[in-house]
């Protein structure tokens, strides 16, 4: 979404940069130091002297932090939604770039428009792992501007990072006070406070505490029950129906590594598959992604295994369930974030049907900040070699599960022309590696 419209020109008194805005909705001041050098930085990179993180509060933006004029007072509460330039940015969930906002058929009446004095706009949206727009991030100038294609990029990579901080970085509660309020799990979640409010009154999925003052409390029980809900929105269910699910689960399931392990290998029988799914996402809802794996899945998966010589419906089971652990990995490794290690290309080795292993090495690497490009079963080596080239990878996974595979694999690399700087990781069934996979993640971190 792109606008480009010439004008005159609107300057604001003084552009000097102070500090960024220190009150808004962001309470934490470690939090509010990181996102006030982001504003500043974009100030910077960019030369303008207004740059803001504005976060989606029904239907308000609030300043979550700013670089601005020290002449220019903005009201911590925010604007209306629709008062604002940035609310075409979360509508569209598009980055937006307007060469002079003044002149702009739809912009130039906007409240905003005058108060910041905004010719030039650039905004981008801060997107959840849910696909919600939760706010913008966004770069004004005074004067009229044409945007260049990197500015956009540079931009979006920032509101990559802004949001990866926001979603990992829970809100801490008051001082004396446990907890998070209503709006630090609607950040966390990607569900609205009002939604919130509501599910709580009619379902009774939220069970807060209270403060001696009376305010609402919750724990991160309370987040997992509102992120199960949501996945379960997104692949169908009627909060209705997600909600009586929950309530059945929430008296049986259980969630310590042992109990949520032989739930799993019980549930492979179990004649309605939802069982199992729902076990599979609470593994890992309630633990890291490392410990799901190793501790809870891993073992699932080895016990259904070892039934195979009992006849064919156990070998029916164990795909059952490398396929609901393959399916919940695949979301885990669609919710890309910004790499700051590297990147690594992982790949079966040819005629390698057996992908589990390397799909949750993906995941784990990409956790740990890598771009994880995965490629999935029976990989050619020329084709994972030539992605290895294209991306300036660093590292090169493979797996191999027979000895056949395994011998076929390393000669292919001895004649593969691997760039020297790139390391190259083989594992597998067939491999002496017995390394766990979070021991593989640290390893290459050195």
């Amino acid at each position: 979404m792109a606008e480009r419209v010439q004008g005159g020109t609107a300057r604001l008194g003084n552009t000097a940069r102070p500090a960024a805005g220190r009150d808004g909705p962001v309470r934490d001041a470690a939090a509010r130091q990181v996102l006030d050098r982001l504003t500043r930085l974009v100030s910077a990179l960019f030369d303008v002297p207004i740059a803001m993180i504005n976060l989606l509060d029904e239907e308000r933006l609030l300043f979550a932090s700013w670089t601005a004029p020290p002449e220019l007072t903005l009201d911590e509460s925010g604007v209306p939604l629709p008062h604002s330039i940035c609310q075409h940015t979360v509508q569209s969930r598009m980055p937006l770039v307007i060469e002079d906002a003044r002149t702009h058929p739809v912009m130039r009446d906007l409240p905003v428009t005058s108060d910041l004095s905004v010719a030039g706009y650039l905004g981008v949206p801060l997107v959840s792992v849910s696909g919600t727009a939760r706010g913008t991030l966004c770069a004004i100038d005074p004067k009229p501007r044409t945007w260049a294609k990197h500015e956009i990029a540079t931009l979006q990579d920032l509101a990559a990072t802004v949001i990866a901080y926001i979603e990992r970085t829970p809100e801490r509660p008051a001082a004396g006070v446990e907890g998070l309020n209503i709006a630090a799990v609607a950040q966390r979640t990607g569900i609205g406070a009002d939604t919130l409010r509501k599910w709580e009154r009619r379902y009774g999925v939220l069970r807060p505490n209270r403060t001696t003052g009376g305010q609402r409390r919750y724990d991160e029980s309370d987040v997992a029950r509102v992120e199960w809900l949501r996945d379960r929105l997104a692949d169908g269910f009627r909060i209705g129906e997600a909600a009586a699910l929950l309530a059945d689960d929430a008296a049986t399931t259980p969630s310590s590594t042992s109990g949520l392990r032989d739930a799993i290998v019980a549930a492979v029988s179990d004649p309605d598959p939802r069982q199992l799914d729902a076990l599979v996402e609470q593994a890992f809802t309630l633990h890291d992604v490392e410990t799901a794996l190793e501790e809870i899945l891993a073992p699932a998966l080895s016990t259904v295994g070892d039934r195979w010589r009992n006849g064919a419906e156990f070998i029916a089971e164990e795909h059952l369930l490398s396929e609901a652990i393959c399916s919940r990995l695949r979301v885990l490794l669609a919710d890309r974030r910004h790499a700051v290690r590297g990147t690594a290309v992982l790949a079966c080795a040819p005629g390698e049907r057996h992908a589990l292993g390397l799909l949750a090495l993906a995941v784990l690497l990409q956790a740990d900040g890598w771009l994880a490009l995965y490629l999935g079963d029976d990989t050619p080596l020329e084709a994972s070699l030539a992605l290895v080239r294209h991306m300036g990878a660093e590292v090169l996974c493979l797996s191999a599960s027979t000895p056949e595979l395994l011998a076929d694999l390393r000669d292919r690399l001895a004649d593969g022309q691997v760039p020297e700087a790139v390391r190259v990781i083989v594992g597998g069934a067939a491999t002496e590696n017995n390394q766990r996979l979070g021991e593989v993640v640290a390893g290459l971190r050195s």
